[in-house]
């Protein structure tokens, strides 16, 4: 009877087992169906054109321009929701103005001739957004080899990256007047089509893990983010983003976030007050909100370090020719004013007297830089890479640690260091980079104020003065 009820009870756990293996099977077999068909419906939006084709121009005080349809959610969700992006995007260039429409838009001293009036906004040469010393930072201590500059104008910064070596560098801009004007090296642009081509580059990249594949790509891409969303061919150390957000409305943002999405590290500055279509003007705390909301994290340390980088280069007066001893051009403000408002409330000041000047009143009406992380690529063993802080033990100078190469013994301190591959080392920077960075802007002009009184009664650029 023992016997028979034991066998009973056997019977019942194996069939309870069956069937829960069962379910899980069918539950897999459905997670298969769904995603296969997903991959399906992202494969076929990649592969539509764009909406914009040839249609005729609108008169200037329309906007053609289509929002995000909550409705298509279904279909770009894949896209542009909180996922690295995939396939190919296809790059959406504005229409252009007639001669009369754009005769109708006083554009001062910003650029953008022929372009769209969302469009444009860019000067000559903008020392404010700026810092090699943040630059080469990035470089030699965080381990960034590639770079994507969203907005990047003429290609001032992103011209930096290419000379200084960079494995992968691309820019892209809406503005079809800045890309004809673009200074990034080897970037030739043909005298047809809506869409300027650019010399093609080619560069190595993982697809798995093992395996490598040769990804083309054009070095300037001109793409308006009111048409649709675009991103990199592949993944990108970081994302360079100065003087950007402020101009694209929260109804496009979604547009933009598969360019920082594809990015490990977004460096990215926001302003405080009005400017050429200046439509999302914002305080620290709200943009911090937007972008942890879309999936990225805030680093407080790295914007510190950032800022401090970039603070290094405020009273530079030697990026072009035209800057002299008797101006001053606030080079780098759009990322380190945050930390000398810090500085100032502690009591501190700028060794320059012409930085004690009414930044306190004025705080409100200029851009800052932040630094985020993104974990869904900052994870990827493509960019393991990054920090590249050096692991051995030197000592210590001044109570400070010492960081060393673990491939140089007389240096590192301990016993059977296994020095880093190549590859996880820092990119070596030279002057000769430093030069021909400089040599393609050594002509530019750029705007500054006069120094009156050893920096009394001065403001910082671009703020009126009857916000003082």
């Amino acid at each position: 009877m023992a016997s028979a009820r034991c066998l009973s009870s056997l019977t019942i756990s194996v069939l309870i087992n069956l069937c829960a293996v069962f379910f899980l099977c069918l539950n897999l077999l459905q997670n298969h169906v769904l995603l296969h068909g997903r991959a399906v419906d992202q494969q076929q939006w990649h592969s539509k054109p764009p909406p914009h084709g040839d249609a005729p121009l609108a008169p200037v005080g329309n906007d053609q321009r289509t929002s995000h349809n909550h409705d298509d959610d279904d279909e770009v969700s894949d896209n542009i929701a909180l996922t690295i992006p995939r396939g190919t995007a296809q790059a959406r260039p504005a229409a252009r103005l007639t001669t009369e429409q754009d005769s109708q838009i006083r554009r001062a001293q910003y650029g953008g001739k022929g372009d769209r009036p969302h469009l444009g906004g860019f000067t000559e040469f903008d020392a404010m957004g700026v810092s090699p010393t943040l630059w080469t930072h990035m470089v030699r201590h965080w381990g960034i080899k590639s770079v994507l500059d969203v907005g990047c104008g003429r290609g001032i910064s992103t011209a930096w990256f290419i000379t200084h070596g960079l494995e992968f560098v691309q820019c892209v801009e809406g503005s079809h007047d800045a890309v004809l004007q673009s200074i990034v090296p080897n970037a030739t642009l043909t005298a047809t089509a809506t869409a300027v081509t650019t010399t093609t580059i080619t560069t190595t990249s993982r697809k798995k893990s093992g395996e490598k594949h040769t990804v083309e790509y054009p070095r300037v891409v001109e793409h308006d983010f009111s048409l649709g969303p675009w991103w990199p061919p592949r993944t990108v150390d970081a994302v360079w983003c100065v003087e950007f957000t402020e101009h694209v409305g929260r109804n496009y943002q979604p547009n933009y976030l598969p360019s920082f999405r594809s990015a490990a590290l977004i460096f990215v500055t926001h302003s405080n007050w009005g400017g050429w279509h200046h439509v999302e003007v914002h305080d620290d705390e709200w943009w911090r909100v937007r972008w942890e909301a879309a999936g990225l994290v805030y680093s407080q340390s790295m914007t510190d370090e950032a800022r401090a980088m970039a603070m290094q280069d405020s009273s530079r007066r030697d990026l072009t020719r035209h800057m002299t001893e008797d101006y001053m051009y606030f080079v780098g403000q759009h990322l380190w004013l945050s930390l000398q408002v810090r500085l100032f409330m502690y009591g501190l000041c700028a060794r320059d007297a012409g930085f004690r000047i009414s930044l306190l009143r004025n705080i409100a009406f200029v851009a800052v830089g932040k630094v985020f992380i993104n974990p869904m690529v900052a994870s990827l063993p493509r960019h393991s890479h990054l920090f590249a802080e050096h692991g051995c033990f030197g000592g210590r100078n001044d109570g400070e640690k010492i960081h060393v190469d673990c491939s140089r013994a007389k240096n590192a301190k301990g016993e059977h260091l296994t020095p880093l591959p190549e590859s996880f080392k820092a990119l070596n920077l030279t002057k000769e980079m430093d030069d021909a960075w400089l040599d393609l802007i050594k002509d530019f002009k750029a705007g500054g104020r006069p120094r009156q009184g050893n920096g009394k009664n001065m403001r910082p650029m671009n703020v009126p003065e009857s916000l003082e």
